[in-house]
């Protein structure tokens, strides 16, 4: 099975380089993650991160007055070794099978309209909503937080994006499923409007409104039952250039059919002035279930470094302490991540910092 799926990834890959000539490109990705956790011990999937091998193809199409449509597919072999120990433990079912997972990630065409102003997408894209859309966390440890408070980053849809001088906008409009597609009557509305450039003024500040009819899902695929959750979410977040530290922020507030939900978010990374490449991050995320009862919450506190070796290869440790868990299973956590991103696979094993 495995070799059937990397050989469907060598094929795609040169039948849309072919297909779109020199503006479509192939970025081979390897993502090798290894944790250990004082309750568990080791452990191979975290923060949405695992032991995967995957490929995107990003292709650009231009006319006479430049580029008009962008497509990008996003595509990952992930092997989660979590999946194997618990099968094996229960002693049914295929682990080999659900440890083996294909998963989506991008999978969009956009479209630009009036220079920039009215880009519209269809596809497998972010939810306008928060630090999400603004950053992407696929190959990070470090994550928004989407899952607890969406239940998923990514959905199906189509949206429209503007950006002008000193304000952007993002609306979307999408299945609330997540990764898969269900259709159970469900549905996600949500908008962001943007003020400030970090590029021009250092800073942007976001407020954020989402509405809709979700499914209840495992991993954002699963279907876990028929029922609807009918989420209600105002949010804002912010985003602070200071000389080399970069800050940013989320406070989101809502409910959860008939529960008050609420949870906070920041995460501050600093550049060694002397070591660019080297990257010290901290963040902390608290997120409540239902503020009628404020015991029934998750806290943690994640640090550690980020170090980009070479153009191809970033390097990642991290350690994670939960202050509190609605679970009661508190927990710490040592996570460690090699990922390889560049459009060929000639580069694996080169160590050779640049």
């Amino acid at each position: 099975m495995k070799a059937i799926i990397l050989l469907f990834l060598y094929l795609f890959s040169s039948v849309t380089l072919s297909w779109a000539g020199e503006q479509s490109l192939n970025y081979w990705e390897m993502n090798l993650f290894q944790g250990f956790s004082e309750r568990r011990g080791f452990f191979g999937r975290g923060n949405d991160s695992s032991k995967s091998v995957g490929i995107e193809n990003f292709s650009k199409f231009s006319g006479e007055y430049g580029d008009w449509l962008t497509t990008d597919i996003q595509l990952r072999l992930a092997y989660n070794s979590d999946n194997t120990i618990s099968d094996k433990t229960i002693g049914t079912g295929d682990p080999e099978a659900d440890a083996l997972d294909l998963e989506l990630h991008n999978a969009y065409a956009k479209f630009k309209l009036l220079y920039g102003r009215a880009d519209i997408w269809v596809g497998h894209y972010e939810p306008a909503f928060g630090q999400e859309p603004q950053m992407d966390t696929y190959s990070n440890l470090l994550q928004t937080m989407d899952m607890k408070n969406i239940g998923f980053k990514m959905d199906w849809g189509a949206g429209v994006r503007g950006v002008f001088t000193g304000w952007d906008y993002h609306f979307t409009a999408t299945l609330g499923s997540g990764m898969g597609m269900h259709f159970k009557g469900n549905y996600l509305l949500s908008g962001r409007v943007g003020l400030g450039e970090t590029a021009l003024t250092d800073y942007n500040l976001g407020l954020s409104v989402l509405y809709g009819d979700v499914v209840n899902t495992s991993d954002g695929r699963k279907l876990l039952t028929d029922n609807l959750t009918t989420k209600k979410r105002i949010g804002i977040d912010a985003t602070y250039l200071y000389r080399s530290f970069h800050i940013k922020g989320e406070v989101d507030y809502g409910r959860d059919n008939d529960k008050e939900v609420t949870g906070t978010w920041v995460q501050v990374s600093y550049t060694i002035p002397d070591y660019q490449k080297l990257h010290v991050d901290v963040q902390q995320e608290s997120w409540f279930y239902n503020l009628s009862y404020g015991e029934k919450h998750d806290s943690t506190i994640t640090g550690g470094f980020s170090y980009k070796l070479n153009g191809a290869i970033r390097l990642r440790i991290y350690c994670a302490r939960d202050l509190y868990m609605a679970s009661g299973l508190s927990d710490q956590r040592i996570m460690v991540q090699y990922y390889y991103y560049y459009p060929t696979m000639g580069r694996l094993f080169d160590f050779k910092p640049e």
